[in-house]
């Protein structure tokens, strides 16, 4: 039976294409988009989005003085009016960036000290003008795709995903060290499960499970190949990366997939896997 998870390139452009006519990045645009695509699994198609918001805002995001300053001049020309409402909101949705990018570039032109612009986005009572940091609370709660906020909901769910695939194993009675046990042995890149004996997933050996709990298109998953994968082949041998929202169909045709390590959007069922046992 084929997964519903693993996509089509063609239905994946066709985001892409949709989510590039978007004229803001509020949740009211992200809302619109979720609407045309409701047969997908809400968590894909919200996991898809943020991938493209993330790299929307480092394409058009340039850390500039000059930009920073007409900000805080839009800022200034809209909080003049007793009706503002939320003007990080408004401001953003103009200049086509997301509310917590607006609000860092804001307290960039605010703060000349970049450290403490950083601090007063994590936290926005250090902001000393209360209209100032009301508005960049506004706008960051506002954003649940870019920023501080965003970046909490991403590690809950990430923890909730590696918890689920321990919990997992254990009722499978699957020995494992996790990646604390593999640092204490001096291992600086770890997955996120290291087997204690090898299993076979539908005859493929599997060494290690690593759990990332988003959708797998080709240039994260590059990134992850680069950065992370290759390096647990090279150290462990073949294993099993899960992309729990889903991942883009021409993955399962890289040379690396069925060699290196396989993908599924789920543990499987204990009835496609083999384990092994040590004689002592």
């Amino acid at each position: 039976m084929s997964d519903c998870k693993i996509m089509k390139i063609e239905i994946y452009n066709a985001i892409v294409e949709d989510f590039n006519k978007l004229s803001s990045f509020s949740r009211k645009a992200e809302n619109e988009l979720k609407k045309k695509y409701k047969h997908l699994p809400p968590s894909t198609l919200g996991s898809i989005i943020s991938l493209l918001v993330q790299r929307a805002m480092k394409q058009s995001y340039r850390k500039s003085p000059v930009i920073s300053s007409k900000y805080h001049d839009l800022y200034e020309e809209l909080m003049t009016d007793k009706s503002k409402g939320n003007v990080i909101m408004k401001l953003s949705d103009s200049q086509g960036i997301s509310p917590a990018l607006f609000a860092r570039s804001l307290l960039q032109n605010v703060y000349s000290d970049s450290t403490m612009a950083k601090k007063c986005i994590k936290d926005t009572t250090l902001i000393e003008d209360k209209d100032l940091a009301y508005q960049v609370y506004l706008g960051i709660m506002n954003d649940n795709q870019y920023g501080p906020y965003a970046d909490i909901i991403k590690q809950s769910i990430g923890l909730e995903y590696e918890l689920r695939l321990e919990r997992e194993l254990r009722l499978m009675n699957i020995t494992f060290s996790d990646e604390n046990i593999l640092r204490s042995r001096g291992y600086d890149k770890t997955p996120d499960f290291k087997l204690d004996v090898p299993i076979a997933i539908d005859g493929f050996i599997v060494n290690w499970v690593e759990s990332k709990a988003l959708f797998g298109d080709e240039e994260n998953h590059s990134g992850y190949l680069k950065e992370q994968l290759s390096c647990y082949w090279n150290r462990f041998g073949p294993g099993l990366v899960i992309y729990w929202f889903g991942y883009l169909e021409t993955l399962n045709s890289t040379p690396e997939v069925n060699n290196m390590f396989i993908l599924r959007t789920s543990f499987p069922e204990k009835s496609s896997i083999t384990q092994y046992r040590i004689d002592l």
